[in-house]
């Protein structure tokens, strides 16, 4: 269940204090499983500056309770190069037309805290930089001043790059992640690892998926690996022993053949349950289908909290019932839980002039039951989920860096894994430029300075 908040942590007590005390920008990473989510809804519920969360993806948004990034500070969706006119801080402001509210909010704020940083764009964040500079009127100090929370773990999922953006990017950056922004060439970044595991804790375990996340796996870790090979077809249901099993695949069309397979096999009648969109939710954004079709037997994941704490985002059950205005969930352990419509909110933020407080505008809401299909999922919907029983399915191979890393780092245990095809050395690569910026991590002088300046 729901990993309890440990404020004894070091590394998280670091960030604490850089971000309680200090006007520091800070990057907080670790590996999976380390905690990262749970720190930051815990900064979020205990700072007491003015701040809003951001993300790059409108469901990672709204899983964090923020906005967008794009919706944010109506950032253009083609690449933003340094020397565009267009974005000339004499040109900015007549381009990006913001209201006073906005101008205000963007003013007031003391920290601005980033989740999934590591599919942030390096041009995105300069751009990022110029606005704060113009808007604040800070021009000489990068990001207008602003202190910066970035969250997330590089090794993991990549920033999405067009060849065509590459091609533009490339003139200006010699990589794309958010750390080759020429704004932290002004601003040091200080990068504070999480190195306590919490998903996992068999430690030759752990020992094997830190060599994957660095790509240097060692010839036992794969000869290991491939012991778990089992490509025979998993029957409805479950593995042979009955157990729900996840399976996590690279493409989204191998996930949807096996979820429409499996529910097709299940020979109940089907239930469709329409979500509700009230108000500005696009649909770009929806956590969850907005025709929901589930079946008595189907294997589903939860994908919201529950207040009650009955289960987490990322609990796997079987449909115990399916009516048109019931629905009860068994889940892992055997417990039988009645399900009710949850509500996502798409917000935004704006600065309350008589409050002094940056708050929440609410422009819509979607209401639906918080599970979907889950024979199988992609690998990059299960980043920050853990599964008992996981089956690994990379296709014709890993396309990504990190993309092995984060499907292995989602089970509990080695038992628990089973693979569909061999892994293969080539699977588990990530960019050298990732490596060295890692070496960075836990500078204690860094840190130590940084408190002491404060």
């Amino acid at each position: 269940m729901e990993q309890k908040i440990d404020l004894d942590n070091p590394e998280f007590q670091n960030v604490w204090k850089l971000v309680s005390y200090t006007r520091q920008s800070v990057f907080m990473t670790g590996k999976a499983g380390t905690g990262k989510s749970t720190f930051l809804k815990y900064v979020c519920a205990h700072t007491r500056k003015k701040f809003v969360v951001l993300a790059p993806t409108g469901i990672a948004a709204v899983n964090v309770g923020g906005q967008t990034l794009h919706s944010f500070f109506n950032l253009p969706f083609k690449p933003v190069v340094p020397d565009d006119p267009e974005f000339m801080p004499r040109n900015l402001k007549s381009r990006m037309k913001y209201n006073g509210d906005k101008v205000k909010l963007l003013r007031e704020l003391e920290l601005i805290i980033i989740d999934e940083i590591s599919m942030v764009r390096a041009d995105i964040i300069d751009f990022v930089d110029r606005i704060l500079r113009v808007y604040t009127g800070n021009t000489r100090e990068p990001f207008g001043g602003k202190q910066l929370l970035l969250v997330g773990d590089i090794f993991q999922l990549e920033p999405v790059v067009t060849a065509d953006m590459r091609d533009i990017l490339g003139r200006f950056y010699s990589q794309n992640y958010f750390f080759n922004a020429r704004a932290f060439s002004e601003l040091r970044i200080v990068p504070v690892e999480l190195r306590k595991v919490y998903r996992q804790n068999d430690e030759g375990f752990i020992s094997m998926l830190d060599r994957v996340r660095v790509g240097r796996p060692a010839c036992e870790d794969i000869i290991c690996l491939n012991s778990r090979l089992s490509p025979a077809e998993i029957p409805v249901g479950g593995g042979a022993d009955g157990k729900m099993l996840m399976t996590l695949a690279t493409r989204r069309d191998m996930v949807d053949s096996i979820n429409s397979r499996h529910l097709a096999a299940l020979d109940v009648p089907e239930v469709t349950y329409t979500g509700i969109v009230s108000g500005e939710f696009p649909e770009s954004s929806l956590p969850n289908p907005r025709e929901l079709t589930l079946k008595v037997g189907a294997q589903v994941v939860f994908v919201k909290n529950d207040a009650e704490r009955r289960w987490v985002n990322g609990t796997i059950g079987r449909v115990y019932m399916a009516s048109d205005d019931t629905l009860i969930v068994e889940t892992e352990d055997g417990e039988k839980h009645h399900v009710e419509p949850a509500v996502w909110e798409n917000v935004r933020y704006y600065y309350d002039e008589k409050e002094k407080k940056v708050k929440e505008d609410v422009r819509g809401t979607f209401t639906q039951y918080p599970v979907q299909l889950a024979w199988a999922l992609t690998i990059h919907k299960s980043q920050g989920l853990t599964f008992s029983n996981v089956r690994i399915d990379l296709g014709e191979g890993a396309f990504s860096s990190g993309q092995a890393y984060v499907a292995l780092s989602r089970c509990r245990s080695l038992e628990g894994m089973s693979l569909v095809s061999t892994i293969n050395e080539r699977d588990i690569f990530v960019n050298p430029a990732i490596v060295r910026f890692s070496h960075t991590f836990n500078d204690s002088a860094l840190i130590a300075s940084a408190l002491e300046r404060a």
